[in-house]
């Protein structure tokens, strides 16, 4: 098992839809002590199974459609089988349940930290009062980060 993870999710075409890519694009200016692996993608597919089961820890980021903008809430969760197998769309949970299945094989935590976002329309600009709390969505992925190398400091020491 590796680093953090950081799987920064949604359309850089469609708005507010574009909020973790700008994420990213800071996490990865940012100055850590371990830096984390940052992928991002347009959605969640099957093959991120396989980076989330070389992970210490994940965090999926990604733009939610309800909720109050600008708002961001971070979930820790779990490995959570798909309604079908038949579909184009996968949640974290079933990328968790992928990994475990594909490669026995899943993070020790993983989270979900979203921001809602206000326009989702075309374009490249995100809303004013989504552009103003990214450094919020931005810190909450850097607590996460940074709880999980104090973590494994710890167990070091231990």
């Amino acid at each position: 098992m590796g680093n953090v993870l950081i799987v920064a999710y949604g359309n850089p075409l469609r708005s507010d839809d574009a909020l973790a890519w700008h994420a990213a694009e800071i996490m990865k200016r940012m100055s850590c002590v371990q830096r984390p692996v940052i992928h991002t993608c347009f959605q969640l597919t099957p093959e991120l199974a396989s980076l989330v089961s070389d992970a210490t820890a994940v965090v999926f980021v990604d733009a939610a459609r309800d909720g109050e903008p600008g708002k961001v809430v971070t979930t820790e969760i779990h490995p959570k089988r798909q309604s079908s197998a038949f579909t184009h769309e996968f949640s974290p949970e079933s990328i968790l349940e992928l990994s475990e299945n594909l490669y026995s094989r899943l993070p020790c935590r993983a989270w979900s930290v979203s921001m809602a976002g206000e326009c989702f329309d075309h374009g490249e600009r995100l809303s004013p009062i989504v552009n103003e709390n990214l450094p919020n969505l931005v810190s909450a992925i850097r607590n996460i980060v940074d709880e999980q190398r104090r973590h494994r400091v710890r167990e070091r020491i231990e």
